[in-house]
């Protein structure tokens, strides 16, 4: 869905669809920014490489084309089983460690934009609907505030007025 702003929300998608869809946009729309939250359904089925190399790809192609990129990690899910919990923690453990190597790298070259968004602080173990899956609307108005707080530093980063 797409609304005025300009911003697509894609819900109760794959890693995989999500993924093909922002590297269409990168390469189709010319955004100057994307944030990608996502990548638990059918975690269990991908596993952690696959989850983790099918993000950072899209990752690596909007550093090519100079978009600033946020990554957020993937959402805890109290209805699911303690194998998708520790799937879902080694696979942020690895997408932050990854995103933190090339962080450092585009600093190195005074390029700015790229972001890992750790959601475990904000989403706890209540905030979910019955069926322990998805965010209630007071939760996902707090993930959507995150969002707006990383859109606005970001772009005051590249005006050059961040302190």
């Amino acid at each position: 869905m797409t609304g005025s702003s300009g911003c697509t929300r894609l819900r109760v998608k794959r890693v995989k669809e999500t993924c093909e869809y922002a590297e269409k946009v990168i390469d189709d729309m010319n955004k100057w920014m994307v944030i990608i939250q996502g990548g638990g359904n059918r975690l269990l089925e991908n596993g952690r490489e696959v989850t983790v190399n099918t993000i950072m790809k899209v990752v690596e192609r909007a550093q090519k084309k100079n978009v600033r990129v946020a990554v957020t990690s993937l959402l805890r899910r109290p209805a699911c089983n303690e194998d998708y919990e520790r799937l879902c923690k080694e696979v942020n453990r690895d997408l932050h460690e990854k995103i933190l190597v090339m962080k450092a790298e585009s600093v190195r070259k005074r390029e700015v934009g790229l972001s890992f968004l750790d959601m475990d602080d904000l989403i706890q173990a209540g905030c979910f609907l019955r069926d322990g899956v998805h965010l209630s609307q007071e939760e996902e108005t707090k993930l959507s505030q995150r969002f707006i707080h990383w859109i606005r530093a970001t772009h005051l980063l590249m005006e050059g007025r961040m302190n």
